[in-house]
Formats: structure tokens, C-alpha cells, sequence
């Protein structure tokens, strides 16, 4: 678990999302391109448990970093894609202080809070004689990631972005353009105004900012706004976006014959 560590450094780390695609093949490709780590959306993306569990082993076998969105925040999703060795949480619809609360202790071993404890990937395999200080290892190297999509959430932020335990924020565009009354209308220049208001409670309360991006102007800006966790693009949109270039370029010659 060295992505909080590289963090917590000032490093920036870059990763992308997984929605679709579920073999652990998929990992290895990334990993070699030089991704820091994967953002597994179990949100949106229907994976069985086992599907995330084989992507998350090979991730840690790769010495990759592994984040999961779970699709409920309530206890038994969050234990059980803490227990697969994940690197951390990303939890959808953070609009409340109690809510984080309750997450973050869903999430931490004693005494920080009630994660039960199993032998597993996240313990090693270790006998409980061992376990002592690998938990209180794994409390402080794991992330819970409040992510900010709702306006509730977003004049709640102080109170989200307070609670101890919360690491960092990210942000769920879709959702808060549609929250805001404007659905998919997310260049509009209103909701930078809302993520640098975010991003600088974030900061100031001393929490990691992340955020995930399609194009390199926002990337840009997000960079200069001080984001450190940067997931780019998806399984899907990266392959769109190369197949729909080399698919024009290839029916574009004159020699294509349709």
C-alpha cells in the first residue's frame, strides 16, 4: 500500500478507471504503461466480487495501487472491498459529516473504529500472533476518498472535509451537473468555481485532492489547482477515442474500399 504514502510525499499519481473490462490481463497492460494504480467503478460497473477480487490481487502482485467505488457505502460493501487488499475507497455521495463518520469506521480496525478482522490479502495471510502491527499499518496506509457529486454534499463540505479519517476528496461530475440543474453541461464555468471552492476546503483541512479527467485543458487546470490523485480517462472512453481515430484514418484513404 504505497499510494497514501506517495501522496502524503507531494507526489502526484496518475490511474484510470475500470468500468467494463474485468481481466486481470488488463492489469499487467497497464501497469507496463506506467499507471500508478486502478479506480475499479463498482458504482456503475456490474463486477462480481470475484471479478474485483482477481484485479485487486494482481494489482498488489504488480506492486500497483488499487482503488474501489463501491456501489452502497454501508458496512458490507466497505469491509468487503477493504478486505481484498484495496489501497482504498472512493465513496460515492459523500453529503454528510455523519455519513463519512460512519464510513470511516466501517473502515478502520480498533481502535479507530469496529472493520472486523479476517486472514486475507489485507492481513497477508498473517497468523494473529503478526497481526498487531500490520493492522495499525493498514489503518494508517488506507484511504477513504470522500467523493463530492451532489449539492448537498458540496455545502457540506467543511463538515465532510473535517472528519478524521476522511484522506481525500474527488469528484463525481456527472452527478453534480445534474444535482446543480444543469445535466452534462459540466464545462460550464460554474462548476470550476464549485471544484476550486472544494478543492481549496480540502487543502485547508490538509486532505489529498483528486479528481478524474477526459482532456488535457482540464488536466491543466486541475494541476495548477494542486489535484495529486489524477485518474485519466476509462477502459471504455481510452479505447473509443483510439479506435474512433485509427477507424477514420484508416476509411479516410483512398484506397479503403468500403
Amino acid at each position: 500500500m504505497e499510494l497514501k504514502k506517495k501522496l502524503l510525499a507531494g507526489k502526484t499519481v496518475v490511474g484510470t478507471q475500470i468500468t467494463m473490462i474485468s481481466n486481470p490481463n488488463l492489469v499487467w497492460i497497464l501497469k507496463n504503461l506506467g499507471f500508478d494504480f486502478l479506480f475499479i467503478d463498482c458504482e456503475h460497473g456490474g463486477f462480481s466480487y470475484k471479478e474485483v477480487s482477481a484485479m485487486v490481487s494482481m494489482c498488489r502482485a504488480l506492486q500497483m495501487g488499487a482503488l474501489v467505488r463501491p456501489p452502497q457505502n454501508d458496512r458490507q460493501n466497505v469491509q468487503i472491498y477493504a478486505d481484498m487488499g484495496t489501497d482504498g475507497l472512493i465513496i460515492p455521495m459523500a453529503e454528510s459529516a455523519e455519513m463519512m463518520e460512519e464510513v470511516v469506521s466501517h473502515a478502520r480496525f480498533a481502535p479507530l473504529g469496529v472493520r472486523g478482522v479476517a486472514q486475507g490479502p489485507v492481513t497477508d495471510f498473517k497468523t494473529a500472533t503478526d497481526m498487531g502491527d500490520l493492522l495499525r499499518t493498514v489503518n494508517e496506509e488506507f484511504m477513504i476518498i470522500a467523493q463530492i457529486e451532489s449539492k448537498p454534499g458540496v455545502e457540506h463540505m467543511e463538515e465532510i472535509l473535517s472528519v478524521p479519517g476522511v484522506d481525500a476528496v474527488f469528484f463525481g461530475m456527472n452527478d453534480l451537473s445534474v444535482s446543480y440543474g444543469k445535466p452534462g453541461q459540466v464545462k460550464d464555468p460554474m462548476f470550476r468555481e464549485i471544484l476550486a471552492s472544494v478543492m481549496d476546503c480540502a487543502k485547508r483541512n490538509g486532505k489529498i485532492v483528486g479528481h478524474h479527467f477526459f482532456g488535457y485543458d482540464d488536466l491543466q487546470w486541475g494541476l495548477e489547482q494542486g489535484v495529486k490523485l489524477i485518474s485519466w480517462r476509462s477502459d471504455i472512453t481510452a479505447m473509443q477515442a483510439t479506435y474512433r481515430t485509427d477507424l477514420a484514418n484508416i476509411k479516410a484513404n483512398e484506397l479503403y474500399i468500403p
